[in-house]
């Protein structure tokens, strides 16, 4: 190699070496501005949880000026304006989120949050039906297309999403409670007790589905159980005149008419909030043993 070959040579190589060094030092200014971006992120979930939204908006608003392209960052915003009663603002930065990342499943749901809030159903369950079809993993969106689903008068394609989120969070027993709910709205009460009891079995401490596990055994003639499952509901809460009541009235039912007496004695009258959970309750009882 002749002097003048070695010349470009090095100065191909000292091309080379600036412009990887030129690569990494924008590398790494992109690193700092997604650290710092993620640190302002952090910040404003802390105002948030604080309850300081302006702050959050503010600390969310320099987040994203630092990383202008990240959709779940200006999720955040959109959320923070909802919280902040800005709605129109929120529904904007939502559409924005979609814009920047259209297989984020996150705005979706929170825009249908907002449609449901005008009363506007159907878009409410596009969104839902939409961040279903991007995160089907998500148990809570399951959950949100399902509800609306309720809302509609769907009741069966309602059931159907539930159970799909009582499977995908097999721990959490309000799932499974929502869909005993929609069984027997659907006349399904074989199915609403296998629900209630998973239900119950999840979270044994809870009186209220034990006592709507009771109104399940009593409307397919299992009065028996449904005793039981009052009376542990009355020991799991023993001030709670309403659940007497049902229990006296079950007593009634299974012709026990000593314990009726002597709980109605012990209950004494019941205010207008318990009067009308007990009647519901009971209108369930007869409702489902005139159509068994």
């Amino acid at each position: 190699m002749d002097i003048s070959d070695q010349f470009v040579h090095e100065r191909w190589r000292e091309l080379q070496e600036m412009q990887l060094a030129d690569v990494r030092a924008r590398e790494a200014d992109a690193d700092l501005k997604a650290e710092t971006a993620y640190l302002r992120i952090r910040l404003a979930d802390s105002y948030m949880r604080q309850g300081n939204i302006p702050r959050a908006i503010a600390e969310y608003k320099r987040a994203i000026k630092l990383d202008k392209h990240n959709a779940l960052y200006h999720t955040r915003l959109a959320d923070a304006y909802v919280a902040h009663e800005d709605l129109s603002t929120a529904m904007q930065t939502y559409q924005n989120a979609m814009d920047f990342d259209p297989h984020l499943a996150e705005p979706h749901s929170s825009i249908g949050d907002l449609y449901l809030r005008f009363g506007m159903m159907r878009q409410a369950l596009a969104q839902y039906r939409e961040a279903v079809r991007l995160e089907p993993e998500r148990a809570y969106y399951h959950y949100q297309l399902a509800d609306t689903l309720e809302h509609m008068g769907m009741a069966h394609s309602a059931a159907e999403n539930m159970l799909q989120a009582a499977l995908l969070a097999p721990k959490i027993a309000f799932y499974r409670f929502r869909v005993a709910t929609l069984c027997r709205v659907n006349g399904h009460l074989e199915d609403a007790c296998f629900h209630l009891e998973l239900a119950c079995s999840l979270a044994p401490h809870d009186d209220y589905y034990l006592v709507r596990l009771a109104g399940v055994a009593i409307a397919t003639q299992r009065l028996h159980e449904g005793i039981e499952r009052l009376e542990r509901a009355v020991t799991l809460r023993p001030r709670n005149q309403a659940y007497q009541r049902l229990l006296a009235e079950a007593y009634g039912l299974a012709h026990l008419p000593e314990r009726r007496v002597a709980l109605l004695r012990r209950i004494g009258v019941l205010d207008a909030y318990d009067e009308i959970f007990v009647a519901r309750r009971m209108a369930e009882w007869q409702r489902e043993e005139e159509g068994t």
